[in-house]
């Protein structure tokens, strides 16, 4: 399922080997928060993904543990930043700012997902679930240009006219 949906949303996404069940149950356990099921499914079929230009759609469980130990254990972010133990980050769109679920006593709440934004600290609700998220991703991205014809292809199709 979200294999298809990433891929159909993104013409250059990127998919990734499965992690298994006892992988994501590590990752949980490394930064104590109880996944929600539509993260741990989409991790079981590809364990990240990127897309836009390689951007980290949704991070690989050893990314998701980096990341949330970072933002919490960084002594530059603690002087710069509101605490971060009530979000549990899981990708990025590329410019600095991060997604997450809100977290209430060691587990996701509710799917709703926020945006932090790293030059404010804002923390802004942004999707209402996993599939809102990248659909609203996809949505963001400016439509690529078409492709533009070669001057052989231009000059075969000017004589296919003349026949």
């Amino acid at each position: 399922m979200w294999r298809e949906l990433i891929g159909s949303a993104f013409t250059d996404a990127k998919f990734y080997i499965p992690a298994s069940d006892r992988e994501i149950g590590h990752a949980e356990r490394e930064v104590g928060i109880e996944f929600p099921a539509e993260l741990r499914q989409l991790l079981m079929e590809t364990n990240g993904a990127s897309a836009n230009f390689s951007a980290p759609l949704v991070w690989s469980v050893d990314e998701i543990i980096a990341q949330n130990r970072h933002v919490r254990s960084s002594a530059d972010f603690a002087r710069l930043y509101q605490p971060f133990t009530d979000l549990l980050f899981f990708g990025a769109e590329g410019n600095g700012d991060q997604f997450a679920y809100r977290v209430a006593e060691g587990r996701v709440s509710d799917t709703t997902i926020y945006e932090w934004d790293h030059e404010t600290d804002a923390r802004t609700q942004f999707a209402v679930g996993l599939a809102d998220y990248v659909r609203r991703i996809a949505a963001s991205v400016e439509p690529r240009e078409p492709p533009r014809r070669s001057f052989l292809s231009a000059m075969v199709e000017k004589l296919r006219r003349r026949d």
